[in-house]
């Protein structure tokens, strides 16, 4: 689970064309999120106390049951955002939370999964600069978030918090 948080934090971070220097902020009310700043690197120290809350808030410690972290294929993502026959037109990358294909044929579909490790994945599509999605091969998209604990990383990426 602690591998999901870290994974999410760094993947969105990664794969929503963040720029150094970038200021975070909100889409005004009267603006897209097309032509919105948003997204921006942050000192590690600050994702550990971000992830802290949220696992904290699950009560990590003792809880192997919800979502901690989702973990993506970097060389997939690479090839959706750098590969696809539109792919330089993608300005921004949506991550959406989704039911799996698992829960939802498991009879769960359109039930409340809370953080069920495994039951919830991520659909992630890019969008252009007037906000229009730009999908690969013009009728798919990225999916399959390896769910942590059930499914974590080895090595420093196994942790729940960032080290140096």
């Amino acid at each position: 689970m602690k591998k999901l948080i870290i994974s999410v934090i760094v993947t969105s971070t990664l794969t929503t064309g963040c720029k150094p220097g970038a200021v975070k902020q909100t889409a005004p009310k009267n603006k897209s999120v097309a032509t919105t700043v948003y997204s921006q690197f942050i000192p590690v120290d600050s994702a550990n106390k971000m992830i802290g809350s949220y696992l904290n808030s699950i009560n990590y410690t003792s809880n192997d049951t919800d979502l901690h972290a989702l973990t993506l294929d970097a060389a997939q993502l690479r090839r959706y955002l750098d590969s696809g026959a539109n792919s330089s037109q993608i300005t921004g990358v949506k991550i959406v939370f989704a039911h799996t294909l698992e829960y939802i044929n498991a009879g769960h579909a359109n039930q409340y999964a809370g953080y069920g490790s495994g039951d919830l994945t991520l659909v992630i599509v890019g969008y252009d600069a007037t906000g229009n999605y730009e999908k690969y091969n013009n009728n798919t998209v990225l999916e399959y978030a390896a769910p942590c604990p059930n499914t974590c990383p080895i090595g420093q990426a196994a942790n729940n918090f960032i080290s140096n």
